[in-house]
Parts: structure tokens; C-alpha cells; sequence
């Protein structure tokens, strides 16, 4: 059983919710056996499952669990940074607070991700009018602009020379199916709480901080997904 599979538990698409077969075994999983194997899960990577938990909307509570467990991750990783140690211990800490926060929420985004248009500050409308970027919606996707979502485009040349479509990984956003957090907007958010880092200290320094965070959560997902199987194998 991997991760993916307590997805569908969580939302049973069969005529038996309460069972769930996997692939490495005849044998069906009740609910009791899922439990128990997410709580030994848990237990064994507490950060990836609670990043993974958070990202597919399983538990309230896993967000502010991630973030906090994200957050010791990062404390250990800033003394790695002369510019963090060299703040004073609270704006430090806010600083890496929000960092912890970007790099969770980048993590986490998908396409269906929404947040408040910035065209018209998530009012819906400009000069009286509605809002050209998200039609009046008041929000807008995280889907790239080029794929919509889907992750893949169609090469027009090579469709028009073979007579059929052909598809190739979206450039714009690598194949994701949506935009990454602009960096910039992670700069904007630090320069609100402490002056004493530049946009060149940034983009030379701490960017790879953020970098960094968001690929140990993908690593701790992938633990957290390791010891799923290994407990319901």
C-alpha cells in the first residue's frame, strides 16, 4: 500500500469503503489495518506524513504540523547561513518562519491551487469594472498559463508535418501543470519583517534555503511513502 492509497480511502470510490485491496496481496486491508498501518506511518516519518496528509487535504491539522516540523529542519539548516546567524534571534526566526511557510505552500500547490487575484486584490472587480484576470472570480488557479494544467502542450509544427497531435512536456512549467512560487514574492514577504537582508543576499544566499526545504519535503513524502509499504506489505 502506498501513499496514494489512503487517498482513496479517505474518499472510497467502491461499493466496500471500509476495505481496500492492494497490489502486493489477495488480501484486503479493513479499516482497522488502515489505521493502524497510517498511525505506525506516521510515527516512523512524521514529517512526510504530514506534509503529504496536509497537500491532499486528509487532516486540518497536518498543515501546522508539517510547518512546525519543517521549521526545526530549517533552524538546524540556517547555521549554515552567515546572514541568519548574524540577525538577532526573533528576526531570525521570522524570517525563517516565512520561508518555512513559502516553501511548504510551493510544495503543496498544485493546479487546482487558488489564491486572491493581484490584479484586483482579490475584489473582483478594477475602476468599477470586473476584473479581466480572474472574470469577477475575486481568485485564479495556480494552473500554467500554457498547458492549463495539464502538463503537456502540443507542438504545432511537428503536429501540422505529421498530420496528428503531438505532445511534448510543457516548457513553461516543466511538465508540473502549474507556476512556482516566484522567489520574488518570498523576497517581498522577508523584506517586511527585517531589513537587513537584500535582494542580492537573496537571490546569492538564502534562495537555496528555500530550495532546500522544498526538496526535504519531497524526500520525507518519499520516506513517509517507504514506510507505508514496508509496514502493509
Amino acid at each position: 500500500m502506498n501513499l496514494e492509497g489512503l487517498v482513496k480511502f479517505h474518499s472510497p470510490r467502491s461499493l466496500h469503503p471500509g476495505t481496500l485491496f492492494t497490489r502486493a496481496s489477495p488480501d484486503s486491508l479493513s479499516t482497522a489495518d488502515v489505521m493502524a498501518a497510517a498511525g505506525m506511518a506516521q510515527r516512523r516519518a512524521s514529517l512526510g506524513y504530514a506534509a503529504f496528509a496536509a497537500k491532499m487535504n486528509l487532516s486540518k491539522r497536518a498543515g501546522a504540523q508539517a510547518v512546525s516540523l519543517l521549521m526545526a529542519a530549517a533552524q538546524k539548516e540556517a547555521t549554515r547561513y552567515p546572514v541568519l546567524c548574524k540577525l538577532p534571534a526573533r528576526e531570525c526566526e521570522a524570517v525563517l518562519k516565512i520561508i518555512v511557510i513559502y516553501a511548504f505552500l510551493d510544495f503543496a500547490r498544485s493546479a487546482a491551487t487558488e489564491m486572491p487575484c493581484v490584479a484586483c486584490k482579490g475584489t473582483g472587480q478594477q475602476k468599477g469594472k470586473l476584473c479581466k484576470k480572474c472574470a469577477g472570480k475575486k481568485v485564479v488557479r495556480a494552473a500554467c498559463n500554457d498547458c492549463k494544467g495539464r502538463g503537456v502542450a502540443v507542438n504545432r509544427l511537428k503536429s501540422h508535418l505529421q498530420g496528428v497531435p503531438v505532445y511534448h512536456h510543457c516548457k513553461r512549467c516543466g511538465g508540473r501543470g502549474f507556476e512556482r512560487i516566484a522567489s520574488t514574492v518570498v523576497y517581498r514577504a522577508i523584506a517586511q519583517v527585517s531589513d537587513a537582508i537584500s535582494l542580492d543576499t537573496w537571490n546569492k544566499s538564502l534562495k537555496h534555503l528555500s530550495g532546500y526545504l522544498i526538496t526535504f519535503l519531497e524526500k520525507e513524502v518519499s520516506w513517509a511513502e517507504k514506510q507505508l509499504q514496508l509496514i502493509t506489505r
